[in-house]
């Protein structure tokens, strides 16, 4: 079995495939060079070749939704499965095959992926070292491109170094610290370095950030002649959004606490938390967030998508586009896809319709109604229809009775067995475009499920890595903490001011104010998991805030009835198979943070394991 020393020097390799790799950023698409039998020097010695280096690094960035052919996170299923968020029923996730039986364990991590191995993060699977090797191989040779000008080589060492701060910033919130490659690791180095502490792996992704955001070749945005062709490249502004990110989480709890989350060797050497807490770290994080939007201030561009920006002028279609439309004035970061080479239906429509992404009852109460209040089963009105006059984010995001659905409206009522003649099936319960299976708790996702027929067919699909409503929130998040809730910033505006511009985006009024720092807390997780959902926000948020609480309580689903005649519903919760951590004991803090694969750290290099999977 190799080592992941070998494993990242093999991703050098790749550099002789590139010429078989279509570039899937923007429009723009790369033509094969004359032969694929490529060195290193030869690639160095022309400037289209060159980028390719980098190209393939951009490929490489994390993707959440499952895609035929590629490494996907959870198989047919998604991170946010193991959240309250949602529960997957596809047999071959992750989730099902490894963590709702509670069989993760370190040894799991060995080996290649497969069905039963198929787990949150693969540590030497998932891309990251071939993006990181590649940016850096582009920064070590960039300088003797005899054909590149000083001005691009500059701007793209400096996307580089962002793609390496971006592989390392998602290993982090999975891992904490990390083995630190500064540079292409080369055949003859001994040893891959130890693992570095998470003050130094934090330090290490901040400086990169920094440097690139210092560096005036890099722009603060595409400029337009550009943002068809090349939208996905990063910017200045990319970097200075992941700094607010990268800081967020390193101040949470989860590190940033006077005891570690759990003793151990790892914690002991300060692999796996600071070692103390400091009120400093939210202050670093709040700067961070400050900075990037006083840049906004300086230099324009970026705001949240406005209902005025979109077609249907909604505030629904000004919160679809902030997510799945390319080139908004929102995407900070992201990575895109292809299915040109697909045949048949790619795999996340085949996990959509057989239940691999169905949401809990406990995610659609999350949603209030559209006048701000707290949706509530006992409130009549409310209970009455509980599909209307919500959070228009809620339809977005899950697929619910009565909402459009290409030209029709769904039925997603299931027959009451006691009274079939009154109570009957929907139309689309085993019916296309749905599966028998695609409801089993009553739900069903609708969030990058929408214009089903345009998620293949040669559409590039985009996955919001990070956008700038996150921002937002996290820099009121940080305030908070910091007991600044209502104390105006540098630009005159309040934690309350930059929540409200999210919830003002989809027509929801402001929070009341006078929330104390917990219920600030709460309001902020809560708008985060309406806003983010399926885009990988929720589950790390649990984690830095150590939610044992959440990942250990009951879910359920909803069982929908509809009288034929007067078409009042009825409602029937009911509890969820039960997972691991919600049974007594199943859940131990080791699971804020992934195992290392038992065989590499068990050569011996420096790879000590997290607590808990020793």
């Amino acid at each position: 079995m190799k080592t992941l020393k070998n494993y990242i020097i093999m991703t050098g390799i790749s550099l002789s495939l590139i010429a078989c790799e279509d570039f899937a950023l923007g429009d723009k698409f790369l033509q094969k060079p004359p032969s694929a039998d490529i060195t290193i020097d030869t690639i160095f010695s022309n400037a289209e070749y060159a980028r390719r280096v980098l190209w393939n690094s951009y490929d490489n960035l994390p993707f959440g939704l499952p895609i035929t052919g590629r490494r996907t996170v959870m198989n047919k299923g998604t991170i946010e499965g193991l959240t309250d968020l949602a529960n997957t029923f596809v047999n071959d996730s992750g989730e099902r095959q490894v963590y709702y039986p509670g069989k993760y364990n370190a040894d799991i991590e060995n080996g290649s992926i497969s069905t039963e191995r198929v787990t949150k993060y693969r540590f030497s699977e998932f891309g990251a070292w071939t993006g990181i090797r590649h940016a850096w191989l582009f920064c070590e040779n960039a300088d003797r491109v005899p054909d590149m000008n000083e001005t691009e080589k500059k701007r793209l060492k400096a996307e580089a170094k962002i793609l390496v701060a971006i592989f390392y910033s998602d290993m982090f919130r999975h891992y904490g610290g990390l083995p630190l490659l500064d540079h292409a690791m080369d055949i003859d180095e001994a040893n891959l370095p130890v693992r570095a502490t998470v003050e130094e792996t934090v330090n290490f992704i901040v400086k990169l950030l920094d440097e690139a955001i210092a560096c005036e070749e890099l722009p603060w945005t595409l400029p337009e002649d550009d943002r068809t062709n090349w939208n996905g490249r990063l910017t200045k502004a990319s970097a200075m959004g992941l700094k607010a990110r990268v800081l967020l989480f390193a101040a949470s709890p989860l590190f940033n606490s006077s005891e570690p989350f759990l003793q151990g060797e790892a914690a002991d050497k300060r692999l796996t938390w600071w070692g103390d807490y400091q009120e400093s770290r939210w202050q670093d994080a709040a700067n961070a967030a400050e900075d990037f939007f006083r840049k906004i201030d300086e230099n324009g561009y970026y705001r949240l998508v406005q209902r005025e920006d979109t077609e249907e002028g909604t505030y629904r279609q000004a919160f679809q586009d902030a997510y799945y439309e390319r080139g908004t004035t929102e995407i900070l970061i992201s990575s895109h896809r292809n299915y040109y080479l697909m045949t048949a239906e790619p795999l996340f429509m085949q996990s959509f319709r057989w239940g691999g992404f169905c949401p809990t009852k406990e995610y659609f109460d999350m949603f209030p109604m559209a006048d701000g209040t707290d949706f509530d089963w006992n409130n009549p009105t409310h209970s009455k229809n509980p599909f209307i006059n919500r959070d228009p984010r809620l339809a977005e995001t899950i697929l619910m009775d009565g909402e459009s659905y290409g030209s029709e409206k769904v039925e997603t009522f299931i027959e009451d067995p006691n009274d079939p003649t009154n109570y009957p099936k929907g139309k689309h319960i085993g019916n296309a475009p749905f599966d028998a299976s695609s409801m089993p708790n009553g739900f069903a996702m609708f969030k990058f499920a929408l214009n089903r027929g345009a998620m293949y067919n040669n559409h590039k699909c985009q996955w919001p890595i990070l956008r700038l409503a996150e921002v937002y929130l996290s820099y009121a998040e940080a305030l908070n903490e910091l007991g600044r809730t209502n104390t105006p910033d540098s630009r005159g505006m309040t934690a309350y001011d930059y929540i409200n511009a999210v919830r003002a985006r989809v027509g929801l009024p402001e929070l009341t104010p006078g929330l104390n720092k917990e219920q600030f807390r709460e309001a902020v997780l809560r708008e985060r998991a309406c806003e983010f959902g399926w885009e990988e926000v929720r589950f790390f948020d649990l984690i830095r805030w150590k939610r044992e609480d959440i990942f250990s309580k009951h879910l359920h689903g909803l069982k929908i009835y509809r009288n034929k005649t007067t078409k009042e519903y009825r409602f029937e919760e009911y509890q969820l198979e039960e997972r691991a951590w919600q049974k007594p004991g199943g859940f131990t803090p080791a699971y804020y943070l992934s195992a290392f694969p038992s065989d590499e750290v068990n050569k011996g290099y420096g790879l000590i394991q997290n607590p808990g999977w020793e």
